[in-house]
């Protein structure tokens, strides 16, 4: 089962990039998607390819008064399969992986 909360978003934040995190300090919200409904700016073809009609989405958006991150990770809405992981910094897209099992794919941007 695929859940993403604010523990899972502080390990990623200190191992991806070096920042510690307040986990008190992460909002949290999922939503439910139409694949149509995704940002075509922020996700990627490589990942539309991959996504069903429906997908759950787990948000967890930090301010640190300098930055503010944002982490996205969608899954499967049918078989809660992850499937793929978006991070913003200030609302422009830095890092972006298939977590797909047997999908090696991790593209920094």
């Amino acid at each position: 089962m695929c859940y993403y909360n604010a523990e899972h978003f502080a390990i990623f934040m200190s191992l991806q990039f070096g920042i510690d995190v307040d986990e008190e300090q992460v909002g949290e919200e999922s939503a439910l998607l139409y694949k149509e409904e995704l940002d075509e700016n922020l996700v990627s073809e490589e990942l539309l390819k991959i996504v069903p009609e429906m997908v759950l989405v787990h948000y967890c958006v930090y301010d640190n008064k300098e930055h503010e991150w944002l982490v996205c990770v969608a899954s499967d809405a049918d078989t809660n399969q992850s499937l793929f992981l978006i991070c913003l910094k200030n609302g422009e897209k830095v890092h972006e992986e298939i977590l797909l099992s047997g999908e090696g794919n991790e593209n920094d941007t």
